[in-house]
């Protein structure tokens, strides 16, 4: 019989990504042994990681047999892998399909099937879509408004109705990601102002007035941590979970990236309005968060953007603006070009 005090063996999905790079080196800390799957489609955010209780595999979530070999042996699933965001998604709405929901079928039927205890599902607080509620918890009814969203909450219908006393599930309805990551991403709101006001000392805002929450990465990291680890869901098991820090409009956003980059280099940075069609706006709470877990979210906006300032500007972030591995719509154009020559 496994030993529930001892660490468990994670299989995370999408770990070599933004989040994923960041999550598998935390989990190696705390104890765990981790099998990073990821296509690498995007880059390797676990190059340089030497750690014999790391194994990367190179599967695709699409591939069922596949699958079923990287799933073998594993205690817990964190389930990142996905095609990120809404333009993204869009560029290549079957692929967005056949990664974000077609392969969940098999995902987390062949989970329960390998005796995984519990499932870690990265939803997203997108699936709230438009709301003028001043805070947007758990219970709100979804009204998601593109196929991204859509797609994020049809998983958690597939994902729940499994859950049980031996088959733990919790998904993650996560704000904005920003702040730094060894597979860093600029195509996130606060990121990429910052970098449009460090290489361009000037920042376009779309739209100003949508509110957007955001939660800066090593907070998200710090929740996915303690659901691999706590020995029970408890009260959590088969719900969902929002994780946010800060709800800001864009235009507020805009205003803190100015301040903060303005301050570091010591001259101003402009800021241009234009009209948007984007129309999501909402305001998430996450007090089951601070409830059920004693996790209070502490990292905000301004600091994100001063850790990913600091990147730009000591070359750990080279080519910021033209290096397509930073956007991930770019990246996929770029490889969809090459694919077709």
């Amino acid at each position: 019989m496994t030993d529930p005090t001892a660490p468990p063996t994670v299989l995370v999905t999408g770990g070599a990504g933004y989040i994923g790079s960041v999550l598998v080196r935390r989990l190696l800390a705390d104890g765990a042994r981790v099998r990073a799957m990821d296509t690498q489609l995007f880059g390797d955010g676990l190059a340089g990681v030497r750690d014999p209780r790391l194994e990367v595999v190179t599967t695709d979530v699409r591939d069922a047999d596949g699958f079923r070999d990287a799933v073998h042996g594993i205690d817990v699933v964190v389930h990142l892998a996905a095609v990120a965001n809404d333009p993204s998604f869009d560029l290549d709405p079957a692929l967005g399909r056949a990664v974000n929901h077609d392969c969940l079928d098999h995902v987390t039927r062949l989970s329960v099937e390998a005796g995984v205890r519990r499932f870690v599902y990265a939803s997203s607080a997108s699936v709230y879509g438009v709301c003028d509620a001043p805070e947007v918890d758990e219970l709100q009814p979804l009204a998601p408004l593109t196929d991204y969203s859509r797609y994020k909450a049809l998983g958690e219908d597939i994902l729940f109705p499994l859950t049980g006393s031996n088959f733990e599930t919790v998904a993650v309805r996560a704000a904005t990601v920003c702040g730094v990551s060894p597979r860093q991403r600029l195509d996130l709101t606060v990121n990429l102002l910052t970098a449009q006001a460090v290489k361009k000392r000037a920042v376009t805002v779309f739209g100003g007035s949508q509110y957007r929450p955001n939660v800066h990465i090593d907070d998200l990291v710090d929740v996915y941590c303690r659901l691999v680890l706590d020995p029970s869901l408890g009260p959590l098991n088969g719900r969902p979970l929002n994780v946010g820090r800060q709800n800001m409009t864009v235009s507020e956003i805009a205003a803190a990236v100015r301040e903060r980059v303005s301050r570091r280099l010591g001259e101003p940075v402009d800021v241009t309005t234009t009209a948007t069609d984007d129309l999501r706006s909402y305001r998430l709470t996450a007090t089951r968060l601070t409830r059920l877990l004693g996790i209070q979210p502490r990292r905000d906006v301004p600091q994100a953007v001063d850790e990913v300032a600091a990147a730009l500007l000591d070359g750990s972030l080279p080519d910021a603006l033209g290096d397509d591995r930073y956007y991930n719509v770019r990246s996929m154009s770029t490889r969809a070009a090459k694919d077709h020559r």
